[in-house]
Parts: structure tokens; C-alpha cells; sequence
């Protein structure tokens, strides 16, 4: 009986120093990963309220100077295209600024290029409202990305036929 309870002690002994070092081991373990957890929510909480923008790629809007596209009709459709994707959908509420200016730019460049070769001179007295809107945009105004996409908008409509229930009516061209 005696020894019954030796072998009794030794494996309970046994089986609440195991389980002690279990509770440690969970212990410890979780407190790094709680701690790295924290690290993590307060880094993306810092670079969200943070005053300087993340860090964002530019993209490359290609050679405004040997422009790639055969007419405007090519150039308003792409660039259509472009903002769609990025304010759409309320994506006007996160902008990639920089991805903005560089767009911006490019679309002043392009609407240049086809102002002289144009005949419609509704669509070069659009041309030129991008060309103005961009600059707005390339000195930092954001609201006018809104109204670059609108012009787009319309004259992806009323240039090459884009199929849409909305008409925001900013353009000259019919």
C-alpha cells in the first residue's frame, strides 16, 4: 500500500510539473506573440494617423512626349479606365496621391499633344478643362481628381460610345 503511494506521489509529482511547465511555456509564448501582435496594431494605428503618407508606388504612365495612343478617342478611354479603378467605388476616400499627380500629369501632357489635332473645337475646349484640372491636381488638389474622372467620364461616353446610366454633363462635346 505503501508503495502505492510512492508510485501515487511521484506520478501526480510528476504530472504537475509537466502541466506547470506547459501553463509557462503558453504563458510565455503567448505573451510574445500578444507583444508582437501590439507592435504590429501599433504600427498600422501609427501609420494611419500619421501626418506623413505611407509610402506608395508611382506608377509610370509611359512617353507623354511620343504619346503611345493613335487618337484621343484611345488616350480618354484609357484614362477612363484609370480612374475607374482607382475612385471608383468609393475608392475617392483613399487616393494614392502620388499615383494621382503622376496620372495628372501625364493626362495634361497627352490632352496638349491632341489639342492641335483635333477639328472639334468642343473637344479641344475639353481638352484644355483637363489640362487645367490636372494642373490643379499636380499642385496637390485632390478634389479635382473627382472632377479628371468625370471628364473622362463623359467624353469615354460621348466619344467613343462607353455605355453608362450616369452623365455628369461637365463637357462641351455632344
Amino acid at each position: 500500500m505503501i508503495q502505492g503511494l510512492k508510485i501515487f506521489s511521484i506520478t501526480f509529482a510528476s504530472l504537475a510539473a509537466i502541466t506547470t511547465i506547459g501553463f509557462a511555456t503558453m504563458f510565455f509564448l503567448n505573451q510574445d506573440y500578444t507583444k508582437e501582435r501590439n507592435q504590429e496594431e501599433n504600427e498600422a494605428i501609427s501609420a494611419a494617423t500619421s501626418d506623413e503618407p505611407a509610402e506608395q508606388p508611382v506608377q509610370d504612365y509611359g512617353n507623354t512626349e511620343n504619346p503611345e495612343y493613335q487618337d484621343a478617342g484611345e488616350f480618354i478611354a484609357d484614362f477612363h479606365a484609370f480612374y475607374n479603378e482607382t475612385t471608383g467605388w468609393d475608392r475617392i476616400d483613399s487616393l494614392n496621391m502620388a499615383d494621382q499627380i503622376a496620372r495628372a500629369t501625364a493626362a495634361k501632357a497627352y490632352a496638349a499633344h491632341f489639342v492641335p489635332l483635333v477639328e472639334n473645337e468642343a473637344l479641344k475646349t475639353d481638352l484644355q478643362s483637363i489640362i487645367q484640372h490636372s494642373e490643379s491636381v499636380i499642385y496637390g488638389n485632390s478634389d479635382n481628381v473627382q472632377t479628371l474622372h468625370r471628364y473622362f467620364h463623359d467624353l469615354d461616353m460621348v466619344i467613343n460610345g462607353y455605355v453608362h446610366e450616369d452623365f455628369f454633363g461637365v463637357v462641351e462635346s455632344e
